[in-house]
């Protein structure tokens, strides 16, 4: 029996074309549903709250506000996430703050579905693939 669980996403990234893009890629993949994409670390910390369901909260490290700190704020308001940054010196602070995956920029289609289904795997959760 198939799930048809639907995993609801929210990205954050300052860089709009990198923000298009994952929205994207988060529309080809059919138990993926965007509920909002931010390009302000600040406005995802106003507006996300416990009633949002997330499942995944993708996000950047350096804007307005580090994605370090908008984690640690949104840790309990989201299931899983994914770090998806340029800069791979904030890995291991990443982690410290509950995030499950850390991506380096460029993020290309097959690692972006690849990481997703890690993630669920991982959690036991239905997979996408």
């Amino acid at each position: 029996m198939k799930n048809s669980k639907l995993y609801r996403c929210v990205v954050v990234d300052d860089d709009r074309t990198f923000l298009d893009l994952v929205t994207t890629y988060i529309r080809q993949i059919p138990k993926l549903s965007l509920l909002k994409s931010y390009d302000s670390g600040i406005s995802a910390i106003k507006e996300i709250n416990d009633d949002d369901n997330i499942d995944f909260l993708f996000l950047d490290i350096r804007m307005d506000v580090s994605g370090i700190d908008v984690a640690r704020l949104l840790r309990d308001k989201v299931k899983f996430i994914v770090f998806m940054t340029a800069y791979d010196e904030f890995a291991l602070n990443a982690f410290q703050v509950g995030g499950d995956k850390y991506l380096t920029k460029p993020v290309y289609f097959p690692k972006f579905l690849e990481t997703i289904n890690q993630v669920l795997r991982r959690n036991n959760a239905a997979m996408i693939e």
